[in-house]
Order: C-alpha cells, then sequence, then structure tokens
C-alpha cells in the first residue's frame, strides 16, 4: 500500500465557510455553491452527491475531500476550488474505469497514480490533474490528516508532470479558436459601424474588441465604473475594469479609455444605482456564458462569414483579447506592455504572442493576402475620372492631425452620402474615406502622398500611440494601397 492505514477521527466541516473574496458558502447540504466572484460572474456548484452516487469513493474519503476544499475556499480564487473539485470527480470516474470500489486514500499506490497521470497525458489537460492531486495529499500530510503518509508523498513528489501546452491556439493562429485575421476584424468593425445586431450584443462586442479583457471583468462591472469627462476638448470616457487574475480579496481596478461611441452607448444601456451591474441584462448565475452567446448573436446578425473557414464567423471574448495581445507583439512591444493591457502580473503567459509574431506572421501574410483580397476588400467604393458637383463635395487632402497637408491637386475623392437620408458622417475624413462605400475616388487624386503621410506616422508612432488607432490605419493603408494598385492596372492595361 502507498498509504498508512491508519485512521484518526476527521474533523468536522464547519457549516459555514468564507471564502477568500468574502462569499458565504453554505457546506450543510450535498452541494456547494458560491459565484466565481463575489461581484458577478457563473455560479459554481461542488455537487457531492455525485461523487457518493458513483460509489468509487469511501464516505471518509469523501469527508477528507470536503476538508481540503473547506480549506481552498478560504485561501484559493472561487474557480480554482471548482476545477479542483472537478479533478477529483475525473479521477473517480478513471478509477471506476479501473474496476475500483469503495476508494479509500490509504488505498492509492504509485501504481494507481501513474496511472491517472498516463491517462491524463492523452487528454488536453495533461498532467494537470495530477498535479493537484499531488497538491491534495501534500495537504492532508501537513495538515495530520489520518491515512496519508509522508514517504509516500516523497514518492509523489518525485514524479515528473508536465502541464497543458499554453497558447496554442494562439501559437498556431487557430482559425475559430485563435486570435481574428486582419480581414475579420475588418468585418466585425463595419458591422459595429452598421449598427448590426441589438444594442444589448453590440455594446459587449465593442467593450472586449477595445479593451481585450476576460470575460469575467465585463460581468463584474458596476454603473459606477463608467466614468464620463466633459472637457474643452469633447467628451471622453473611461472604465474602472475590474482586476480579474488576482489573488486578492478586495476588489482592485484598473482605469482603461474606452471610446465615445461605446461610452454613449454604455451610458444609454444604464439602469440603476451605482453599485448595480453596468451590463445588467446578464444573468448572475450564467453571466459568462450570456456574454459568449450574445457575441455568437451578434455574429449571426450580421451575417459574418469568415474569409478563412468560409464558415459563420466565430466571436467570443477570448479570440477579443488574443488579438489585441498578437497585434501588440508583431508592432514590436514588450512583454511587460502586453502584460499590462492583458492585466497579468508577470510575463509567464504572454510570451507565446512574441515567440510566434516574428516567426509566423510575414509568411502567413504574404500566402495569404492575395487569396483573401477577393474576399474582404478594404476600398469599397468607385474610382471616378474628375470632380462632378452632382456626385457629391469634393474631400481635401488634408489630415492635420496626423501631420498631412493639404495638397494642391484638389483633394482625394468626392463624397457621396446623402446627410439628408443616411444622416451626417460618422467616419474620420479623409482618412476614413477609403474604407466607405460612398467614396468616389478620383484616378489622379494624391493616393501615393497619402499613403506615404500614413506610412510614416505608422512607423514613427508604434511606440507612442493607441494601438487601437494604429490597427484601424493599417486598415487605411491596405484600402489606399488597392485604389493604387487599381488606377496602376488600368493604366498599363490602356
Amino acid at each position: 500500500m502507498g498509504a498508512s492505514t491508519s485512521r484518526q477521527p476527521l474533523r468536522a466541516i464547519p457549516p459555514q465557510i468564507r471564502s477568500l473574496d468574502g462569499q458565504t458558502v453554505d457546506t450543510t447540504g450535498d452541494s456547494w455553491a458560491f459565484q466565481s466572484s463575489v461581484d458577478g460572474g457563473q455560479l459554481l456548484v461542488l455537487n457531492w452527491a455525485a461523487l457518493k452516487e458513483a460509489a468509487v469513493f469511501a464516505v471518509g474519503a469523501i469527508h477528507c475531500v470536503k476538508l481540503y476544499l473547506a480549506d481552498r475556499l478560504t485561501r484559493k480564487k472561487p474557480r480554482t476550488v471548482a476545477n479542483d473539485f472537478g479533478m477529483f470527480q475525473r479521477f473517480g470516474r478513471w478509477l471506476a474505469s479501473q474496476q475500483e470500489r469503495s476508494f479509500d486514500w490509504k488505498h492509492l499506490t504509485e501504481g494507481l497514480a501513474r496511472g491517472f497521470l498516463a491517462h491524463g497525458m492523452n487528454t488536453a489537460d495533461k498532467g494537470n490533474d495530477f498535479s493537484r492531486l499531488r497538491t491534495f495529499y501534500e495537504w492532508s500530510v501537513a495538515h495530520g490528516v489520518g491515512g496519508f503518509d509522508p514517504s509516500f508523498l516523497r514518492r509523489l513528489q518525485a514524479v515528473t508532470a508536465v502541464g497543458n501546452a499554453k497558447g496554442h491556439h494562439v501559437r498556431f493562429r487557430d482559425s475559430v479558436r485563435g486570435p481574428f485575421s486582419p480581414d475579420e476584424l475588418l468585418l466585425i468593425r463595419r458591422a459595429l459601424v452598421d449598427g448590426k445586431g441589438t444594442d444589448v450584443d453590440r455594446a459587449g462586442v465593442m467593450l472586449h474588441l477595445e479593451l481585450g479583457h476576460n470575460a469575467l471583468a465585463t460581468i463584474r462591472l458596476k454603473n459606477r465604473d463608467l466614468l464620463r469627462f466633459d472637457t474643452n476638448a469633447g467628451v471622453f470616457y473611461q472604465l474602472d475594469v475590474p482586476r480579474v487574475k488576482k489573488r486578492t480579496a478586495q476588489r482592485e481596478t484598473k482605469r482603461r479609455p474606452i471610446s465615445e461611441n461605446l461610452g454613449d452607448l454604455l451610458t444609454s444601456l444604464r439602469q440603476g444605482g451605482p453599485n448595480d451591474p453596468l451590463f445588467h441584462w446578464f444573468s448572475s448565475s450564467r453571466a459568462e456564458t450570456d456574454a459568449r452567446s450574445a457575441m455568437r448573436r451578434f455574429s449571426k446578425a450580421a451575417g459574418l462569414v469568415s474569409p478563412r473557414t468560409g464558415q459563420p464567423l466565430t466571436i467570443s471574448p477570448r479570440r477579443f483579447r488574443f488579438t489585441i495581445a498578437t497585434h501588440m507583439a508583431e508592432e514590436g512591444a514588450s512583454l511587460f506592455h502586453i502584460a499590462e493591457v492583458l492585466d497579468h502580473s508577470d510575463t509567464q503567459n504572454v510570451r507565446v504572442y512574441v515567440e510566434t509574431a516574428s516567426s509566423i506572421t510575414e509568411s502567413v501574410a504574404k500566402a495569404t493576402d492575395a487569396a483573401l483580397e477577393p474576399l474582404v476588400k478594404r476600398f469599397q467604393g468607385k474610382i471616378v475620372d474628375s470632380v462632378d458637383g452632382s456626385q457629391g463635395p469634393l474631400i481635401p487632402a488634408s489630415a492635420p492631425h496626423l501631420g498631412i497637408d493639404h495638397l494642391d491637386v484638389g483633394g482625394i475623392g468626392l463624397c457621396g452620402l446623402n446627410a439628408r437620408v443616411d444622416g451626417p458622417c460618422r467616419l474620420l475624413p479623409p482618412i476614413s474615406c477609403y474604407l466607405c462605400p460612398s467614396f468616389a475616388a478620383l484616378r489622379d487624386g494624391p493616393h501615393e502622398q497619402m499613403l506615404h503621410s500614413i506610412e510614416t506616422f505608422l512607423a514613427s508612432g508604434r511606440q507612442t500611440n493607441d494601438k487601437r488607432i494604429l490597427m484601424q490605419l493599417e486598415d487605411v493603408r491596405a484600402g489606399i494601397l488597392q485604389v493604387v494598385s487599381a488606377v496602376q492596372t488600368e493604366r498599363e492595361s490602356g
């Protein structure tokens, strides 16, 4: 046997437990329920009845697990405790496959432990479940729980358990779970500008597109976290985003800027008092699931189809998070900068973005740009020969905020927007005109000069400017390139 057969009387489980983040957990029933965070999040349930019904674990073995998880609740985040409970469920199912019945911890042998590890290596979890089991055994020995042998613990500690591979969706640019391609992002942004989907669904998509934070942070947002500042330069919004990946009981936030459009939308949707949820339309017990469902509804309502797969575009909070970090790495951001934006305490979990950026981005772009161009064209307008007042007003080639001076050739094109019917322009002329279907580009316009000015701005502002602005300008740059290419092809064919 791997453990001592002696058994001391087990301590009683307290009827209530105060979790690390301040939740009161009732332990008197066959299930313990708590949320992933005290101020909101998914309802997590430890269903002890399921362990009993399997008849794999002896009553005393289950009591040991209860003692362990009761203590873990006071020291670890709720989701960590739920993951630990999931390990015991999986261990029970594996024991059943080994024909084990009425299993007690004194029956744990090195052969069983290594067998469970080998089983885990065939799953995505790899050796994490074995590590969780070993941590439970370490705790039981340290707390003097009867039936746990210190000498057997040393043998468990000598076993190497390889954890799950981190970042494989990012590393291999998974087309369904990995970061969005630039073309997919463009489709999402166009759908947002066009007002596709409901206001509540669009709000969640806009928020994650701009900030890329964890879905739990969205659910925990309160009305008081949305801040509006009226200044002489205009209206500005900021969000105090709750920090998620922290081992602290107190609620911590980081202040992040958001766009005026998103700020106005969230303000119009806000209900209740300062401490009520900002995203009040999500259920408190399944909020994270609701957030993912909202993004699926938006994608369906907008009719988004991925150019890479030809299938409906899968949108999730995690994909937005991957996308922002991947783009930052491709632009040369440091590990510390990426960790700051993703709100990680260290750089361990962001290295995958930097490791893969230089080795894959350029080759993938060269291999796919030509194939994707017919599917997602950034320039949606038309090319015309001369100025015709009936086609709309002239758009001057002037963007002083980017250092682009007015050019003497007259302008880049004409605006076909009917303000009385379509409302005022919501874009930023002349830069964003190249992405607008109402734009009529002049064949002899200063498009190459505009391209040069934007490329100069991009090259000089990568370290100082907002990454979202740079991503949008990359799309504009691609749109101008398509205009220049189309004009040049016409000249060569003519």
